[in-house]
């Protein structure tokens, strides 16, 4: 999944234009992390993935290259993000399929502490994480983020 966001978030910029330091700037992150985004050496965390949806007009799928449709779906500058949806999405979800956190983690390749915590608001996922929540539960990303009902 790295090599696939770190090409399209470069190509995206690239079509728009814009350079690490002017999208760093206008997005609130360093230079040095979009950087490491691109280079693949940093993988993005939901808050982030949501913020370059948003400021490029695309799905989180089509950022993550989950799907090819870049259809647009928000204003770029709308950058207020809920991440406590994500927490009850992936809580709701698990608890539809009547998984517990650890049979979770192991069907989707995760440890049972990371989703204890994203469940519990301590901390966030990174792009690897959800995608593969989003496909173990055959969601889109976009769903999982609070981007679409």
């Amino acid at each position: 999944m790295e090599a696939k966001f770190t090409s399209n978030i470069k190509k995206i910029r690239k079509d728009f234009n814009v350079s690490q330091t002017q999208l760093a700037k206008e997005i609130g992150f360093s230079h040095g992390i979009i950087s490491l985004w691109e280079s693949g050496l940093r993988i993005p965390s939901a808050d982030a993935i949501i913020i370059l949806s948003r400021y490029f007009q695309v799905s989180a799928d089509y950022l993550l290259k989950v799907t090819e449709d870049s259809t647009m779906l928000h204003r770029a500058d709308d950058f207020v993000i809920d991440v406590t949806i994500f927490n009850k999405r992936l809580k709701e979800l698990r608890t539809n399929k009547n998984l517990s956190q650890e049979q979770l983690a192991k069907r989707a390749g995760l440890t049972k502490t990371s989703i204890n915590h994203w469940e519990n608001g301590k901390c966030q996922p990174n792009a690897n994480a959800i995608v593969a929540l989003a496909r173990y539960f055959d969601v889109s990303t976009d769903y999982l983020l609070g981007e679409t009902d």
